[in-house]
This record gives C-alpha cells, structure tokens and sequence, in this order.
C-alpha cells in the first residue's frame, strides 16, 4: 500500500501529525498480594472473526469482503506457538469468512510460503466447524485469557455494533484481559457506550486515513459507509495516532493493544504477547505516574 503521487502530501501530513509516542493512559503493575504467586500457564485466546460476506458501500453498491486472512494468522502463529490455545467465535455462530484481497501476494511478500499455511488452517477450522457464536463465548468468557478482533472491511458489517462483542471486550478490558484490535476492528470502540467501555481515553491506533482513502479509491471504488476512524477515536476521547501509510505499526496501552494495517503483525505479536506474559503474571492496569496527578 504505497502512496501514489496525489496522495503524498496527505502520506507525508499522516507522518507528521501522526502523534507517534504520546504516553500511554495506563501502566502495569503487579499488586503486593500477587507478588509471590507463579505466573498463570499459558491458556486459551478467542479470534473474534467476521462472517460477514459483502459490505455495503456509501453509494448503495456492494463488494465482497471477509476478515483479512493475515491479521488472523500472523497473531494466531505467533500465539499458538508460544503456547496458547486457540478458539473462534463469530457473530451468530455462522461461518467465517475470508476477504479474498487478503489473498494477494502483495499482503505475503515477506513471508510467502505463509500464505499456503495460513489458508490451511482456516480451512481447517472451517471443515471442522471448530467455532462458537460470540453469545456462548461471552457467557464463558472467563475461559480466555484474552481476545484478538482481526480487521478486513466485514468487521464493519457485522461486529462493529454488536453488542455481544461490545459487552465481551469491556468485561474482559475491566479484568485487564488483553484485547488485540487489528486494522479496521479499533472502530469497535468506537460503538460500544461510553460508561460500558474501559478504554476511552487510551492510546490506540488504526488503519489511517490515508490507507482508507487508498482503499476506497484503488481497491473498494466508493467509500465506506463508516469512514475515518482514526478522527473519530480522537473525537471520542482516545489518542489516536498513525505511521506512515503501509508502514508495520502497533500501540500497547497497558492490556490494549491495537494495530494500523496487514503489514503491523510483527509489532502487534510482541506486544500482544507481552501483554499476556504481564496478566499471567499478575500485572493489572493503574493510571501512569502522569495521568494520576
């Protein structure tokens, strides 16, 4: 995703104005009590996938879409290769689906003998119906250690507002659970109610809005009923900030951690990973030192 000449003005406002490196709202610390107890062995992570087959554009037309195939398997490799496990939930327990731009070399070059693997294992899980609807995941979601929404432009068709993932991610979010958001699934946030969502005010990221007009004008040809998401988390109380427009990037905010588009997996793994290594370790969220005062 590199920007063509009428967009660099606006690639090279997005690297400016980006607000790179603000501090985050919340640090870890590992209460006294907990001190002296082992680290919670590694468990189970819940994949929130799309099922979400076409997406309805601004202008009435429709293109298919899915979840980014990528940002599923990039933190589901690096998760189950650390140890976890791994189960999926979908909204009303349908099938999940794969957004076929996903599937473009240009999303594998640095890994191209991935892309082979990763469609392996979705269908895997897909012969195998090995997933739940997002309702039985919240009424067991003490079950998992954390959860990861991937991106693709389905999340937008049917878990943006959903009110069981909105009801999951703030109740794994007030026990410090880490919550991965990928992409375009930051705009969850944007949804759930304010009073309900323990995020507002922490630093985050997302697909910018650059990448969403390169998006809408080269790949979607229309633009998305629900657009500019990094403004609106600003608008919303959070602090948001992007990278260069194709460039890896991924934010952690104590047990959040959210990342701008498919090439940010390696920045999100560590993070999210580290995240996890913290809450087994019993580390929990506390306002910075500067956000106290």
């Amino acid at each position: 995703m590199k920007c063509v000449v009428q967009g660099v003005v606006a690639c090279a406002l997005t690297a400016v104005l980006c607000g790179c490196g603000s501090s985050p709202l919340y640090r870890v610390e590992r209460p006294e009590a907990l001190m002296d107890l082992q680290a919670e062995p590694a468990g189970e992570v819940l994949f929130v996938l799309t099922a979400a087959s076409e997406q309805r554009l601004a202008d009435g037309s429709r293109r298919q879409t899915g979840f980014f195939l990528g940002e599923f398997y990039e933190p589901y490799k690096a998760l189950t290769d650390a140890g976890y496990t791994v189960a999926v939930a979908t909204a009303d327990g349908a099938a999940p689906v794969v957004d076929p731009e996903s599937l473009k070399v240009d999303y594998w070059k640095d890994n191209p003998e991935d892309l082979k693997e990763a469609q392996r294992v979705i269908d895997q899980i897909l012969s195998s119906k090995a997933w739940m609807g997002i309702a039985e995941a919240n009424g067991q979601w003490r079950r998992f250690q954390a959860v990861v929404v991937p991106g693709g432009q389905g999340v937008m068709e049917d878990l943006v507002d959903n009110r069981q993932l909105h009801e999951l991610v703030a109740q794994m979010g007030a026990e410090d659970r880490p919550v991965g958001l990928i992409c375009h699934a930051p705009a969850v946030l944007l949804r759930m109610a304010p009073q309900d969502n323990p995020f507002v005010g922490r630093r985050v990221t997302s697909v910018s809005g650059t990448e969403e007009w390169y998006i809408e004008t080269f790949i979607m040809d229309a633009e998305a009923r629900l657009r500019m998401i990094g403004p609106q988390l600003d608008e919303q109380g959070f602090k948001h900030e992007s990278a260069f427009p194709g460039r890896g990037h991924a934010v952690r905010d104590c047990n959040l951690v959210t990342s701008q588009n498919p090439f940010s997996g390696a920045q999100f793994n560590a993070l999210f990973l580290e995240a996890l290594e913290d809450w087994r370790s019993g580390g929990r969220c506390v306002l910075s030192d500067e956000d106290a005062s």
